[in-house]
């Protein structure tokens, strides 16, 4: 049968429309198809790592199913098996782990394989840094190239410190005092490079880098008559001379004088004069807060709500957004959702590794990129900090997380939300709130506690002694217990928690249920907090902790009901209302 020229030419359009039509249809469903993460959920994934026809979305699922916390190498092995392919920024990460899955299943031939083909394809990404670490041994030439290539990243890190132990050659402690001075093992690297005949910039940094292991004595004992020079130096032996206060903090310390004078006009006064300075959103609250309270005690108290109102409105979390509510007996407003700045808090390929449950590729790769510079804007404070999260890092993670809030890195009400969230995890939440619960504590304060004693971190262990997530002497924990506990015994949080739940419960019973002063006494001590009581602890509670002699009792009073009571805006717990 012989079709005519038009019949022809009606099959060749129905043909193409039928491909249009598909190919339109593949578009939409692309488009309705949901996003990929570690949150997505196991069937989804499952079922994506089998059945998707874009072969993109497979390879992401059975990235993350790979990196789930419980998967065995072989199932690693056999999710990644053929995911390496294209020059897309994943195909290294698939290789390093398709190398360290062979490997823990002993294949070493197989192993090396992955680790060459990653090397030739990617000689500049940071996984190339593990291959040149596992093909390489202590010293020779590829942990040299790998020293010279990535000398900030971990595995560089790792070769420092199994070059010293093997060979104790001064240049590995040297690389460990420029690029990674808290690295595992860097201490004995260090100490054994002061041995040697240093000059006096590399004898001043390896120095430096043993007081930034906490260790002042081995610094001292390594400069010997050095007499140290670089501020970053003076600054870690603490031989730096106090800084100067900023102009803000000279702003307030005499907004502060005034206060505790009870000089309301003066002190109304001071601190508009701050108002007229740019003020990042902590430091606006603190000063709207006593600019409510001025006014509040001079009986304007319509002007005292609408400033507090507005600081509710703008900053609600931390201690001054709590004082603001309190005053107003008025919950703040439902938070809006949390949003990342325009351009995204962190750059896309760490944002993704760290979406698809994969952060220690993330923090590597930070490390990499800056070559071990550190974080010093608000923004980099806050992407660090971050990162360091990831990792498990919540002492340094925290601390600068801390920093990026008080120098205003969140813009807005809506960073200000993500920016606390980082900045509050929950980890031993559900441990915290059992230890709460047997001593009827609101659980928000425990774990605000935890978070200012420890910043979450239950190996911490303070220069006075104390111990574990919160931070308990063990004098005073064999007081709590008997038998009483041993340093081991409180360095795990199982045992740490319950005792310090009680002794936080024995200070807020002896301070008659006064959170001010419960806190204040765990701190410093219930006899010195003790003294410390009048009739401002109930009629002026601010003004009270204001007048506390200690700075660090003062702001650590702050510190630990602003972080009860973010605890509960962000949890949704308003037990004090």
């Amino acid at each position: 049968m012989q079709l005519r020229g038009g019949g022809v030419l009606l099959i060749s359009i129905a043909a193409a429309g039928t491909v249009v039509i598909s190919s339109a249809l593949q578009q939409g469903l692309q488009q309705i198809r949901p996003e990929l993460d570690r949150h997505s959920s196991p069937t989804l994934l499952r079922r994506t790592a089998r059945f998707d026809p874009d072969p993109s979305r497979r390879r992401l699922a059975r990235l993350i199913l790979a990196n789930q916390g419980d998967v065995s190498a072989a199932r690693q092995q056999w999710l990644l098996h053929a995911q390496g392919w294209s020059d897309n920024p994943l195909s290294p990460v698939v290789l390093k782990q398709q190398a360290l899955a062979a490997r823990a299943l002993g294949q070493q031939e197989r192993s090396d394989r992955r680790w060459t083909e990653l090397l030739q394809r990617f000689p500049a990404a940071a996984p190339s840094a593990d291959a040149l670490y596992y093909l390489g041994q202590p010293g020779d030439e590829q942990h040299q190239e790998l020293l010279q290539r990535f000398a900030a990243h971990p595995a560089a890190l790792a070769a420092a410190v199994d070059w010293d132990r093997q060979t104790q050659d001064p240049r590995a402690g040297l690389h460990l005092a420029a690029w990674g001075a808290r690295w595992p093992g860097a201490d004995a690297a260090l100490q054994r490079a002061c041995l040697r005949d240093l000059g006096d910039q590399q004898r001043e940094q390896v120095a430096t880098a043993l007081a930034q292991q906490g260790d002042l004595d081995a610094a001292l004992n390594c400069l010997g008559d050095l007499r140290p020079t670089a501020p970053k130096t003076l600054q870690w032996l603490g031989l730096a001379a106090e800084a100067p206060l900023s102009p803000e903090q000279q702003a307030w310390e005499q907004s502060r004088s005034l206060l505790l004078e009870r000089d309301w006009n003066g002190a109304q006064e001071a601190l508009q004069q701050q108002l007229e300075q740019p003020l990042t959103p902590p430091l606006l609250a603190r000063v709207r807060f006593w600019l409510g309270l001025s006014a509040w005690e001079l009986g304007d108290a319509e002007q005292a709500r609408q400033i507090w109102q507005q600081l509710l409105r703008e900053h609600p979390f931390g201690y001054y957004g709590w004082r603001a509510s309190e005053r107003l007996q008025q919950a703040p407003d439902a938070l809006p959702l949390e949003s990342p700045p325009a351009e995204g808090l962190l750059p896309k390929d760490l944002d993704q590794l760290l979406a698809l449950g994969i952060p220690v590729e993330a923090w590597e790769q930070w490390r990499m990129q800056r070559g071990g510079r550190p974080a010093e804007s608000p923004r980099e404070l806050w992407q660090e900090g971050v990162l360091r999260l990831g990792v498990g890092d919540r002492w340094i993670a925290l601390e600068q997380l801390d920093r990026a809030q008080l120098l205003g890195a969140a813009e807005g009400l809506s960073q200000q939300v993500l920016l606390e969230q980082h900045r509050h995890p929950r980890n031993f939440e559900q441990l915290l709130d059992e230890a709460a619960g047997n001593e009827q504590l609101d659980p928000d304060l425990l774990l605000g506690l935890a978070r200012q004693e420890s910043r979450l971190t239950p190996t911490v262990r303070s220069s006075a002694g104390a111990i574990g997530l919160l931070q308990l002497l063990p004098s005073t924990a064999a007081e709590l217990d008997d038998p009483a506990p041993s340093e081991d015994d409180l360095l795990q949080p199982e045992r740490n928690a319950p005792l310090g739940a009680r002794y936080l419960k024995e200070m807020l019973n002896a301070a008659d249920g006064n959170p001010f002063l419960a806190t204040a006494s765990y701190n410093a001590g219930p006899g010195a907090a003790g003294s410390w009581r009048n009739d401002d602890l109930d009629a002026i509670p601010e003004l009270w902790v204001e007048a506390i002699p200690y700075p660090e009792t003062r702001i650590y009073v702050k510190k630990v009901l602003g972080n009860r009571w973010t605890y509960a805006l962000l949890g949704d717990r308003l037990t004090n209302h």
